[in-house]
């Protein structure tokens, strides 16, 4: 189904990867957000939690799925540095694709949606806080201060690919 390379990832230059590309610029573009480093960070992400065990890691301890912020902080205590920066990474990407693609989904299972924001933004500003002598830092503090903007570009990248329109000229392009 998915042309999947060696890491288990679906390539970046398959149908899916450039339709998410596009889709993501396109978000991004309409919400007048045109930051490259953030765009790339944003629909790469998107194509790596196609997989959903990538979206859902196991916990180091337990092996259980961690499914829920409150998942990756219990977790987060148990860690060394490194282990840490790598979870709160994830655990901002995870709040970041809930907040933004299905916030209802966060709604129905009795999550708040808001608590995702505030905790995807602190996991990037730890992150941040982690790679402070790294060029890395300054991205993940610009992900902590756009985060609301990159929910925004989420939320209509869903719609654009809801849209029947979209999804005709995808098809015709070989995007769907």
């Amino acid at each position: 189904m998915f042309d999947i390379g060696k890491s288990g990832q679906i390539s970046e230059t398959h149908s899916l990867g450039r339709f998410l590309r596009s889709s993501t610029e396109s978000a991004f573009d309409a919400v007048g957000f045109r930051d490259r480093e953030v765009i790339e960070y944003v629909w790469k992400m998107l194509l790596r939690f196609v997989h959903v065990d990538q979206l859902f890691r196991r916990s180091r301890k337990s092996g259980e799925h961690l499914e829920h912020v409150v998942d990756f902080l219990t977790d987060a205590q148990r860690m060394d540095n490194a282990s840490v920066r790598e979870l709160k990474r994830h655990m901002g990407d995870v709040c970041l694709f809930f907040a933004g693609l299905y916030p209802e989904n966060l709604e129905h299972r009795k999550r708040n949606p808001d608590f995702y924001v505030s905790q995807g933004k602190a996991a990037y500003y730890h992150v941040a806080e982690i790679d402070a002598l790294r060029p890395s830092a300054s991205f993940y503090r610009k992900l902590t201060d756009k985060f609301e903007e990159c929910v925004m570009a989420l939320h209509l990248e869903r719609e654009f690919m809801h849209d029947s329109v979209y999804q005709y000229i995808g098809r015709q392009f070989g995007l769907r």
